[in-house]
């Protein structure tokens, strides 16, 4: 019979991420065993769902969860941030020439397939320049 191995806080994180079928903790929160306390090991319905951890036959509960200790809802995870939603993330590419023999049109478009669609132009500007490259960028609050 394999020996139960330690359970990492990434490993009880993902497992806290999906609700649990047998005794309905939530999202972010431990298992509870009938008693109300935390449980000892996460549920197998639960801890299955995480495929690294699916074959195993027992996830213990990591020690900052409280093993043993009366239950209280968790934390929930975050909700991953839908795509088409405008954040306030800025991304700044870099394109540069300084020689002739060097072409701008390649970095742009290497810029654009890494989501960086728009682009502002300053030609001329020195090593010592940074407070006129800043000033292209202002911070939003």
């Amino acid at each position: 019979m394999p020996v139960p191995q330690e359970t990492s806080p990434t490993d009880a994180d993902d497992v806290e991420r999906h609700p649990c079928p047998r005794c309905a903790a939530e999202p972010g929160s431990p298992c509870r065993s009938r008693g109300g306390a935390v449980a000892g090991t996460y549920h197998t319905g639960r801890f299955t769902k995480v495929p690294r951890l699916a074959k195993l036959l027992r996830v213990q509960t990591p020690a900052d969860r409280g093993p043993g200790q009366p239950w209280r809802p968790g934390t929930p995870p975050p909700m991953p941030i839908d795509p088409a939603t405008p954040t306030a993330d800025i991304r700044i590419g870099y394109a540069r020439c300084s020689t002739l023999t060097q072409e701008l049109q390649s970095q742009l478009d290497a810029l654009a397939g890494h989501g960086i669609s728009e682009t502002r132009r300053v030609q001329g500007l020195g090593a010592n320049q940074r407070e006129r490259l800043l000033a292209l960028f202002p911070r939003q609050t």
